[in-house]
């Protein structure tokens, strides 16, 4: 022994020293206390695995969770960006009006305006002055302002070279699908010189179709293919195919108009003794005045790839052309019309990424810092129109949704996560409950033993949080990247999610704080404990409530038989109150997956017991069946069931919701393009003539089959509306991809058989209007399980329905043509204004001036129409329903089809109406009629006038006296049920519709009709070729001439993948729920297992003491921990089956509001598919871990020392 003095200053004790000095002793001191922590959890492997693999697993899920809803908040902040060029309008501070000031119409003045931006704002990289859509003056996408402000509208183009630019539309309906009602024609859009270099250039140059001309400098744009007389032009490809146009067409004219005044329709203050021009009026409740003005000496400079559809403020994928073809005179009149905008872009590397709120808060000072100041000598003012901003305000609400509906489905693993790290800790600190009364016999203190034990527990949660954390960052983009389910598709897109501070810090605390929160209250009740407690092996456990458990698994029940029976054809399920099926669809599969967990955990801890009732008796069990019933190891290892329940119930779910995912996604498509190709042709060919044009692109061992969706008009010929029916042909089963939730029932060849046989099945619209169940408008009457009805089922009905054929019967005189409704249609070419296709339903337009207008299609139900003007317009399928015309002036009009029940015809003038028209159900009191009889006298019984009016005189030969004659044919047939979709017909309103057999439409038509079908669209099966050469293939058939557009199964799908049912990374999710689950499995039963054996090291040396061979204790080990697992997993299985079942109900209403707000017209339903491939090899795995653990944990056992191991040493 040394005889050195150590010299102790009172410092030297903690208790003597100060503040500082504590703190800077336990600096000084941390970095010996953190080798030693360390130390100790690499010397305690087993329990320090466990923390890790608990720790871990938290802080993987946890953090993956908070990073996907930044990760997604990128990728649609990054998708939304390339839907449109321009990043900000910026236009005249107020709407320009003459003699005063903060504007101008000098285009060298708006331009320096672009220079003076580019020169103060280092955020703005390019500009140029736009003539365009009007000023909004004013933020957001819900005022009146937005929807107000008009485009420059197409109206033609002539080509004296190429006839098929009479025929080409520049309707757009398609603008008004995807966004308010502000303008459903093509848009013209007139770019300044900046527009053709740098980073505009480089935008909109980005979507010109290879091969197919390049966005040109300014230059090449007013010198186009060196010919200064002319300009260019740059074409959407839609348009470009419908003209048969190519790069280098030479075009003599182009018209297009801008607005001169506006009034909403209500004041109607729009009139032709106020306007020069043609009255417009929109579905936005505005009429316009609009002007003509026409460009000449084009050409075709380039042809680009339409945009997808996006941000509204600008109009979608324009013609675009230079403003250098207008007179300075024509350009101050657009500017004067408030027709100008500066376009700017913005340097995207300075915008904000790390989340969409620091972006907006980044752009709303740059508007801010714009709109405060003037520009140019002439004091120029400016609005900011922010075009990212606004995207960004859409997007939140959308991104809200989808991040709601992900936190909610990533709620299991996340307490699957934490039940695991609980689990974890309980297994390791019950190591060291021993380990700590030891240390308080040898006298260590309650603080130091606590610090001990929390360091330990800190460092092995550190290291494990840290990976864990790192690994979800790099997990995010791909499973963001997700197609379906464990389908990935990188190189779309590039995401970088980071945290912040605070959701980091949230990171830690749920996973690092939970763990040293969870020690701190274990470790001190470990040092409350008696010591010789403590030493014990076992320690007495509290009685669970059970009943409790019941409780929620009962409740989880209703929401599992609710969703099966809806599944099963049921309409309400067995909760049929919408408020409680809310409650039940949301709450229920928690609470299954809770209770179940903890009730079948109990149960599978009785694991050997169960299965000594099988094997009790048979040689397996022969020898080791008295060592199985003095075991106690079902109670120390009935945590590890729970946990195999858990996470063998999520493994089901992930894979069964993910698998019907993406089969949701593949019958969306099917639904949308009906086979492999969709082709609408410029003009109506027939089957052969289709099938010659696709075989040029295909080889003999492709050979493709077609079929088409004939339609018609049918009425129920007891009265009542008229349905547009859809005639199924005999061979379409060979082209459409049918799906069960299409048809009447579940057996689509069942249903095809019942169409061919007469049978007809009824959307829910059409089946109330025809008083048939399957409306589910209330009441049991109404009501109809997805049935198919046989012709003698009660609610069935056989009905009698008429097609009417309608021709002309001339008596005297004739026309060039003898089709009706095409000299309709030419009838409408002669209208001054166009009314057509708008709901006016219920408005006040008394004493309004409708003469010569096209109101093909309008609804004027229940409008106030007293004294309106409809002389000489053509009223073709007009809803005057409920209308009071009293007064009205109908003379010399074209009617047909109009619906006059109720309306309201007092002194009004009919007469020389022409057409075919029922007033049976009209008010005609002192009534003009078409035939100059009075209303009174005849009750207007001709119908219309049989001598066209004289405005028709180009269209019929001089003197025509015509009868419209309409010979009805009918035919009976019976119904089968009620139809949801029709593949490749996407009409929105499929619900009002009939659809019908072959053998029916030959009725009503003729064999001689029908075999001679011409149509437009033709759905198109070709088997063996898919992927890129289906891509490939729709190209080379969209490149002729004589086809208007193709639309290609695998584009479609690719489409759909990431907007389709389930959304923007869900696979990815449901993907990463199955993956961790699986791991979590394999994990537990490996780690904990062997850590649960280690504890019972001594009960198997004292095995082997009495006398049992390692055969028998191996033997005795798997049986009893291999029956507990194995019950468990079946159990987990079993669990997840119905955890499925009840989540469908959820991932339904959601499936629904994202197909609706993406603008899907048809909504699958959710049937599920289970993979069981999948679920068996985890299960597989989970086993051969299970095993491997048994095995090298028993071994451990049987070589260690026995004395040594009964001692406890």
């Amino acid at each position: 022994m040394s005889d050195d003095i150590i010299d102790l200053e009172d410092s030297d004790f903690s208790t003597e020293r100060g503040r500082i000095s504590r703190i800077r002793h336990r600096l000084s001191e941390l970095p010996s206390k953190l080798r030693l922590a360390s130390v100790g959890a690499w010397r305690g492997k087993e329990r320090g695995l466990a923390v890790i693999a608990g720790v871990f697993l938290a802080s993987l899920v946890i953090t993956t969770v908070l990073a996907y809803g930044v990760g997604l908040s990128q990728l649609f902040f990054e998708e939304s960006l390339e839907s449109e060029p321009f990043d900000a309008k910026i236009e005249y501070a107020r709407t320009p009006v003459e003699n005063s000031t903060g504007w101008s119409n000098n285009t060298t003045t708006m331009t320096s305006v672009c220079d003076e931006l580019l020169e103060e704002f280092s955020e703005f990289n390019d500009c140029t002055l736009v003539l365009g859509r009007q000023g909004i003056h004013s933020g957001g996408f819900f005022n009146a302002e937005f929807i107000i402000a008009q485009p420059l509208e197409m109206r033609s183009i002539i080509d004296d070279t190429n006839p098929r630019w009479e025929n080409v539309t520049f309707a757009y309906p398609e603008a008004d699908e995807n966004g308010p009602p502000i303008s459903d024609v093509r848009a013209i859009r007139f770019l300044g010189p900046n527009a053709f270099d740098g980073e505009l250039a480089e935008r909109l140059g980005a979507n010109i179709i290879p091969g197919y001309g390049e966005w040109p400098s300014f230059e090449s744009m007013i010198n186009p293919f060196n010919d200064s007389n002319r300009t260019g032009i740059i074409l959407p490809s839609t348009i470009a195919y419908q003209a048969g146009a190519e790069v280098g067409d030479e075009l003599d004219s182009l018209t297009f108009v801008y607005v001169v005044d506006e009034s909403t329709l209500v004041e109607g203050s729009v009139t032709e003794d106020n306007c020069d021009g043609e009255i417009t009026p929109e579905n936005n409740e505005m009429l316009y005045c609009r002007m003509p003005m026409e460009i000449s000496n084009l050409t075709v400079v380039g042809i680009y790839e339409p945009w997808d559809f996006g941000n509204p403020t600008l109009p979608f994928n324009p013609i675009f052309t230079t403003w250098d073809v207008l007179t300075e005179s024509e350009r101050a009149t657009l500017m004067d019309n408030d027709h100008m905008y500066l376009g700017m872009t913005i340097d995207r590397t300075q915008l904000p990424t790390t989340s969409t709120e620091d972006a907006e808060d980044w752009l709303q000072d740059l508007s801010m810092r714009v709109e405060s100041g003037n520009y140019t000598d002439e004091g120029v003012e400016l609005y900011y129109t922010d075009i990212v901003s606004s995207t960004i305000t859409f997007l939140n609400i959308f991104l809200g949704l989808i991040q709601i509906f992900d936190y909610i489905i990533m709620i299991p693993i996340v307490i699957l996560s934490i039940s695991v790290l609980i689990y974890g800790l309980v297994l390791s600190l019950e190591q060291r409950r021993r380990e700590v009364s030891i240390h308080r016999v040898i006298g260590a203190d309650a603080k130091s033993l606590q610090g001990m034990v929390l360091l330990e527990l800190f460092v092995m949660s550190s290291i494990a949080w840290l990976v864990g954390y790192l690994l979800a960052l790099a997990a995010v983009p791909v499973v963001l990247s997700a197609v379906g389910f464990m389908e990935f598709r990188t190189g779309d897109f590039d995401v970088n999610p980071t945290l912040g501070v605070g959701a980091t810090i949230f990171t830690a605390i749920t996973t690092l704080g939970l763990a040293l929160i969870f020690g701190r209250s274990r470790t001190r009740k470990f040092i409350e404990l008696e010591i010789e407690e403590g030493v014990k092996r076992t320690t007495s456990k509290q009685e669970p409530k059970r009943w409790l458990h019941w409780t929620a698994f009962l409740f989880g029940m209703v929401a599992v038989i609710d969703a099966w029976m809806e599944m099963n054809g049921s309409e309400d399920g067995i909760v049929s109150n919408f408020f409680l099926e809310g409650i039940v669809a949301l709450f229920g599969p928690f609470a299954l997956w809770i209770g179940g967990a903890l009730l079948l955990g109990y149960v599978g801890a009785k694991g050997p017991k169960i299965m000594q009732l099988i094997f009790g008796r048979t040689p397996i069990l022969k020898d080791v069946k008295r060592g199985l019933k003095g075991s106690g190891s079902a109670e120390s290892v009935n945590r590890l069931a729970v946990i195999m329940i858990l996470t063998l119930s999520i493994v089901t779910l992930a894979a069964v919701q993910g698998y019907t995912g993406t089969l949701v996604d593949e019958r969306t498509v099917d639904a949308t393009v009906g086979s492999d190709l969709q082709i609408v042709m410029e003009q109506e060919i027939n089957e052969t003539q289709l099938l010659s044009l696709v075989s040029n692109y295909t080889n003999s061992n492709a050979e493709p089959v077609a079929t088409t969706l004939p339609q018609i008009t049918l009425s129920d010929s007891r009265g009542g509306d008229n349905f547009q029916t859809i005639v199924l042909l005999n061979d379409n089963k060979k082209v459409l991809k049918w799906s069960e939730q299409a048809v009447p029932g579940d057996d689509v060849s069942a249903a095809m058989n019942a169409y061919r046989t007469g049978g007809f099945s009824a959307g829910p619209d059409s089946a109330y209007s025809l008083d048939l169940p399957g409306s589910d408008r209330g009441g049991d009457e109404n009501q109809l399980d997805d049935v198919l009805l046989k012709r003698t089922d009660s609610k069935s009905e056989i009905i009698e329905f008429v097609w009417e054929d309608v021709e002309f019967d001339f008596v005297t005189g004739g026309s060039n043509e003898t089709d009706p409704f095409a000299l309709l249609y030419a009838y409408a070419d002669l209208m001054d204004s166009d009314w057509s296709e708008l709901d006016l339903s219920n408005q006040d337009l008394n004493e309004r001036d409708l003469g010569r207008a096209n109101l093909i299609g309008t609804n004027f139900s229940g409008a106030d129409l007293s004294g309106v003007n409809f002389s000489e317009s053509l009223l073709f399928e007009v809803d005057f329903n409920g209308a009071d015309l009293t007064g009205a002036n109908l003379e010399n009009a074209i009617v047909y089809n109009m619906e006059t029940e109720n309306t309201d015809f007092t002194d009004a003038n009919l007469l020389g109406a022409f057409g075919t028209v029922d007033f049976n159900t009209s008010i005609l009191v002192n009534t003009t009629c078409p035939d100059g009889s009075s209303g009174d006298e005849t009750s207007c019984d001709s119908g219309g006038s049989q001598i066209p009016p004289p405005l028709t005189g180009d269209l019929f030969f001089a003197g025509t006296q015509v009868t419209i004659t309409r010979t009805p044919y009918t035919t009976e047939m019976y119904y089968m049920g009620v139809h949801e979709y029709v593949p490749g017909f996407t009409a929105v309103d499929i619900e009002n519709t009939l659809v019908i057999g072959e053998a029916s439409w030959r009725t009503l038509v003729s064999d001689d009709s029908a075999n001679n079908h011409t149509s437009t669209t033709w759905i198109v099966r070709v088997d063996g070729i898919n992927g890129e050469k289906l891509e490939s293939l729709a190209s080379k058939i969209e490149a002729e001439s004589t086809v208007s557009s193709v639309t290609d199964w695998s584009t479609s799908h690719k489409e759909v993948e990431r907007n389709g049912g389930l959304i923007f990374g869900t696979p990815g999710l449901l993907s990463l729920q199955f993956v961790v689950a699986s791991v979590a499995a394999v994990a537990s039963s490996f780690v904990f297992l062997s850590l649960v054996l280690t504890q019972r090291q001594k009960e198997l040396a004292v095995l082997q003491a009495i006398g049992a061979s390692p055969n028998q204790i191996y033997r005795l080990v798997l049986f009893e921990i291999l029956s507990i697992v194995v019950v468990s997993m079946a159990l987990g299985i079993l669990l997840g089956v119905g955890l499925a079942l009840s989540f469908n109900g959820f991932f339904n209403v959601f499936g629904f509001i994202f197909q609706i707000f993406i603008g899907s017209s048809t909504t699958i339903d959710r049937t599920l598919i289970y993979p069981w491939t999948q679920i068996v090899l985890v299960s597989l795995a989970v086993f051969t871990a299970v095993v491997i653990s048994l095995l090298l944990t028993t071994r451990r056992a049987l070589t260690a020392d026995l004395a040594s191991v009964l001692k406890g040493e």
